[in-house]
């Protein structure tokens, strides 16, 4: 069992003390009275000399009374509480997981340490989580010892752009049964955070330059690479800029040119460009190195995009606005031959069927566009339809706007229960998506357009432009060729699934001394800026890639902060944890006796002294 106070300033009442010492050493000049009776006082003490004046304290019932009763009084006040040996508190670490953390990796780990030593004095046993604000980020620990959570920080891996704590510090809070507990946020800068939420920033100012982004522009045979170099700071700074390719050491020559003297103002940042050396796949790009290594260096890969081939099949005006439209999209190339083509744009039976992967049955079942004025033929586009369009809650059609959409009625389509309507015209669905279930077990989707696309204003439509775009996306994604790209890190990848599957990932501070181990593939790139390919082991990488840093507002520094608010929540767990003195009322009744003592006791002794037994 321990003890603390919980009041600490009630010790000043033991300032009583010294004054009850200096009262009492005050003596009071005696008036001088000539007697030859000296025997009545031979037992009597030295009688003070001269006038008021200090002399050594002389022990007397009361002094010790008043005393002792200083002593109980000041005990009562600081509040002493009592922490059993059974009480169990859980603290709740969340660690940001902000890519800034990353300059103050060192500092963080042993602020943490010191700060959670005096948390596990609020109670006997504690309780230890570990989690980071990231929203994919596993629990980093969860036991009983300390030394444990400190080890796994190492773990730790803050990589992320700016966002909301708020989620993982709820999750933090949810650990915390019946409020036995706390959760602290570990972070570099002032956080707006719930009042019972301790937060630990570990930040300071700090010089940086560092790249906010880069990427590959591609001109036929020709390309460029661009990157952007930001300085956040308060001061101008100088930084010497190296390209390298993969394999050269950070200090060899600039692999398309001499070193680049790059100088920025406060708080400015300038665009680099230049031309794509030939024979090379990916370059790396050096800063002089600073105190947050992080965005020190880029990596970029030449794009070798999986273009999207459709072969068109409409007649007449619909395959015309049709097409216009599908090659707007970035990243599609219209073909003559459907056998070299990864979907279709085009009529089946009566009807017709816009964007289906190859190999889909066209069949009056899948009806996309009607076959109505298709060669200018005697029947003429359908009457327009005056009903307005509604839009469901789905990804390819959020945040379009179809008012402008002017069309003959909706074409009555078979029911088929893989149908996911997207646009109504009245009771018939004007747009839905179908999946077709294929022998090896697939089901590719299509995308169905049950009007009159060319006798309607659809070509003129920006909405149909982006749906088309979008669903054009999602059939890339199903398309399995050798590609290469640059991303973000930790971005979700879009591409078929094979168990096979390893990404191996060179971090760009390694990127000279060879590969490490390959990891099996979990769809998202590497969280931190790496080189990568995604591939089956001893085969052609079916990706290659490069990240880079997410958020650029995780290079600025000027808001970074030295903060500790956890000594409140740690006194407030104390006395939750523990109980209160049980000997209150002894110490009270003490009191009560040692000044009732100290008060009567020169009245006593003056009755004794009077009383005819003594005299006698």
């Amino acid at each position: 069992m321990s003890l603390f106070l919980a009041n600490p300033w009630g010790l000043l009442a033991l300032a009583a003390i010294p004054a009850l010492l200096g009262i009492h050493a005050l003596q009071q000049r005696s008036r001088r009275v000539r007697t030859s009776t000296l025997f009545l006082i031979e037992h009597a003490g030295r009688p003070p000399e001269g006038g008021l004046r200090l002399e050594w304290v002389r022990r007397s019932v009361p002094l010790l009374m008043q005393i002792s009763a200083s002593l109980a009084l000041a005990w009562l006040l600081a509040e002493p509480q009592f922490v059993g040996r059974q009480s169990r508190q859980t603290v709740a670490v969340v660690l940001d997981a902000s890519a800034s953390m990353e300059a103050f990796r060192s500092p963080a780990r042993q602020a943490l340490g010191r700060s959670l030593r005096r948390l596990a004095g609020a109670a006997q046993n504690t309780d230890w989580r570990l989690l980071t604000t990231g929203p994919r980020q596993a629990p980093l620990y969860a036991g009983s010892d300390l030394d444990g959570l400190l080890a796994a920080v190492e773990r730790w891996q803050p990589v992320l752009g700016t966002h909301d704590p708020t989620p993982a510090l709820a999750t933090a809070a949810g650990l915390t049964p019946g409020g036995r507990g706390m959760v602290v946020l570990v972070t570099d800068r002032p956080a707006d955070v719930p009042g019972s939420v301790g937060v630990l920033a570990v930040g300071t100012p700090i010089d940086n330059v560092g790249f906010a982004g880069g990427d590959v522009v591609v001109e036929g045979d020709d390309a460029r690479w661009r990157v952007v170099v930001t300085n956040p700071g308060e001061r101008g700074q100088e930084r010497t800029l190296r390209i390298r390719p993969p394999g050269a050491g950070a200090s060899a020559g600039n692999a398309a040119g001499e070193a680049i003297a790059v100088r920025l103002e406060p708080g400015q940042t300038r665009m680099l460009e230049g031309g794509w050396p030939p024979g090379t796949d990916t370059l790396l790009f050096d800063l002089a190195p600073d105190a947050f290594t992080f965005d020190d260096s880029l990596a970029l890969v030449r794009p070798r995009p999986r273009l999207v081939r459709v072969a068109i099949r409409f007649p007449g005006p619909t395959g015309g606005v049709i097409g216009r439209m599908l090659a707007a999209a970035p990243g599609v190339e219209i073909v003559a031959d459907g056998g070299a083509a990864d979907g279709i744009a085009g009529a089946g039976g009566t009807a017709d069927i816009v964007v289906a992967p190859l190999g889909t049955p066209v069949d009056g079942a899948a009806v996309l566009i009607p076959d109505v004025g298709a060669e200018g033929d005697a029947a003429g586009p359908a009457p327009l339809d005056s009903s307005p369009v509604a839009a469901e809650d789905d990804p390819l059609v959020n945040d379009l706007g179809w008012g402008g959409l002017l069309s003959g009625a909706a074409v009555p389509l078979d029911d088929d229960p893989t149908d996911r309507p997207l646009l109504w015209k009245g009771p018939q669905p004007l747009a839905l998506v179908r999946a077709t279930r294929r022998p090896d077990g697939t089901a590719p989707e299509s995308l169905l357009l049950a009007w009159d696309i060319a006798g309607s204003t659809a070509g003129r439509l920006p909405a149909l432009v982006v749906l088309l775009t979008r669903f054009v996306e999602r059939v890339r994604a199903g398309i399995d060729r050798p590609w290469a790209g640059n991303f973000l890190v930790d971005e979700a990848i879009a591409m078929p699934s094979a168990a096979g599957d390893r990404l191996t990932a060179v971090p760009l501070a390694t990127a000279a001394s060879g590969t490490v181990s390959p990891v099996p593939y979990r769809g998202r790139a590497p969280a931190r800026p790496a080189v990568f390919s995604v591939g089956p082991p001893g085969a052609e990488p079916r990706l290659r890639g490069a990240t880079q840093a997410a958020d650029a507002r995780e290079s600025d520094f000027r808001a970074a902060t030295t903060l500790d608010t956890l000594e409140g929540l740690r006194h407030e767990a104390r006395v939750k944890q523990a109980i209160a003195d049980p000997w209150v009322p002894a110490w009270l009744a003490l009191v009560a006796v040692a000044l009732a003592i100290a008060w009567g006791w020169p009245a006593w002794r003056s009755a004794r002294a009077r009383s005819p037994s003594t005299t006698a």
